[in-house]
């Protein structure tokens, strides 16, 4: 999720530092570049939830900040964070405050540990998927057609669900290229 960023553009970088930041070393040391990789990674998720579109670090810092009731992150950390390199090519060294209220921004809670803990990254991860699934299920029962269906569904074997499951995929298969095939045509239908 790096893409280049103009100086004092205010978007996330998709382009680690290197031939654009001469200052800039070619390869920050692993805590930083793992940070980095890791605020990529809650940025990629944001964007997902926003129909692809990623959070500015102005965003960010705002949401943070409004969370803190004051100013405890900018942007340009933010954004040294997210590169792995400050503007002057210098290892960011974030203080453990700083990443938790990092990590809040995002909905995590002990921020610090994300950032910094390996496992506790795979941990909070896991969580996080379980919260897009379980918001995408929440999202499916308030459509009555699927509240419908899964009331017919209740009751059957094993083998009829997994059946319907098929004929499910197949369908959404189906539709979506009928979807696509439109597009394609003109307004007359040809």
């Amino acid at each position: 999720m790096r893409e280049h960023e103009p100086d004092g553009a205010d978007h996330p970088v998709v382009d680690r530092p290197g031939a654009d930041h001469p200052a800039a070393p070619e390869h920050p040391p692993r805590r930083a570049r793992a940070i980095a990789d890791k605020i990529d990674h809650l940025i990629s998720r944001d964007a997902a939830r926003a129909d692809g579109r990623a959070p500015t670090y102005r965003e960010l810092a705002d949401r943070i900040n409004t969370l803190a009731g004051r100013d405890v992150i900018s942007k340009d950390t933010i954004r040294n964070l997210h590169h792995g390199v400050t503007q002057k090519g210098q290892s960011p060294n974030p203080t453990v405050d700083t990443l938790d209220w990092l990590g809040r921004g995002f909905g995590i809670r002990q921020g610090a540990a994300y950032f910094l803990d390996d496992r506790r990254t795979a941990d909070v991860d896991e969580q996080l998927d379980r919260l897009d699934k379980f918001g995408d299920l929440r999202q499916a029962l308030g459509n009555s057609g699927v509240v419908s269906l899964v009331k017919r569904a209740s009751g059957l074997s094993d083998n009829s669900l997994n059946m319907l499951l098929v004929l499910a995929e197949r369908l959404k298969t189906l539709e979506e290229g009928a979807s696509g095939a439109d597009g394609l045509r003109g307004s007359d239908g040809t």
